[in-house]
């Protein structure tokens, strides 16, 4: 394992560390990243922060189906894509519930990567 860092690990790194950030980051998910990386695309989203705590169960629910009684397939895909995360500490990431919201994080990353990259050029 490397211990060179990228833009993203750096982020957590700081969340880690400093409280304030922290908060600002819970408290207000856009503004946080905002202020960390600068900007964050317009869109039909919602970004929330889950963070991890040491006495503290974290359970994310797949999204309820339509307004409409389930059938096989709706619960297929609600329940093949469980993941377990045991006996984890500093476990960071993001959950993306939607395949057109993996196109918004991937376009939001690479801004940000970009961003960061013209910066340690200047």
């Amino acid at each position: 394992m490397s211990d060179q860092h990228d833009l993203f690990t750096d982020h957590y790194c700081l969340l880690r560390r400093d409280p304030a950030a922290r908060r600002r980051l819970i408290d207000d998910p856009v503004a946080g990243l905002k202020e960390y990386f600068g900007s964050v695309p317009d869109g039909d989203y919602r970004i929330e922060v889950v963070p991890q705590e040491p006495d503290t169960i974290t359970i994310v629910l797949p999204a309820p189906p339509a307004a409409r009684k389930p059938n096989a397939a709706d619960i297929d895909a609600a329940s093949r894509r469980v993941y377990d995360m045991l006996f984890t500490d500093g476990i960071g990431g993001y959950l993306i519930p939607d395949e057109a919201l993996t196109w918004v994080l991937r376009d939001m990353r690479s801004t940000w990567a970009a961003v960061a990259v013209r910066k340690e050029k200047t």
